[in-house]
């Protein structure tokens, strides 16, 4: 378990953590409006085996982020590092919040100096991590986390009936 001020991060246990509000999240076109989640329809079987899967892995790492509020640990988000490229040493990183209304909060910056944290510690030497271009929340995010924009795919996605930008933002470590 990592800890920050507000928030820690820490693996899903499959039976406290697996809830309808988790897969809600996953089914809300808002809250994945910008990942590619937000096309497939999710089951809790399909999240309880996805969190299954990442627990046994050797090379992935999902989080939860919880907010530390009045001595509960409330599930808000997820992160991921992964899958870790052992050989290079990098890993790309993904993250969302769940919780609508604690979205422009700094939750998502303080999980990400975490997940930093994390990856060092895993003996990763660089970080990476892409996003839409009509993402500006994310991109902040990762700035103020010290990652920079490394590439640019043009037109690479459909989103609304319109092609955008995916950037692809990195972070040596």
């Amino acid at each position: 378990m990592i800890k920050s001020e507000v928030i820690i991060l820490k693996k899903l246990n499959l039976k406290k953590d697996i809830s309808k509000k988790y897969q809600n999240w996953l089914n809300d076109f808002e809250v994945q409006r910008y990942t590619e989640q937000k096309h497939k329809k999710h089951s809790l079987a399909d999240v309880r085996n996805f969190v299954r899967k990442n627990n046994k892995s050797k090379n992935e790492f999902l989080y939860g982020i919880f907010l530390k509020k009045n001595n509960l640990n409330i599930h808000i988000g997820n992160i991921k590092l992964g899958p870790i490229n052992f050989t290079h040493k990098n890993a790309p990183i993904s993250y969302f919040i769940g919780e609508k209304e604690l979205w422009g909060n700094g939750h998502a910056t303080l999980a990400i100096k975490e997940i930093i944290k994390i990856a060092k510690k895993k003996g990763i030497k660089k970080l990476k991590a892409g996003l839409y271009e009509m993402n500006i929340s994310s991109k902040k995010v990762l700035i103020k986390n010290g990652f920079k924009i490394e590439g640019k795919l043009k037109s690479e996605i459909i989103y609304k009936g319109k092609r955008f930008i995916v950037y692809w933002f990195g972070k040596i470590l």
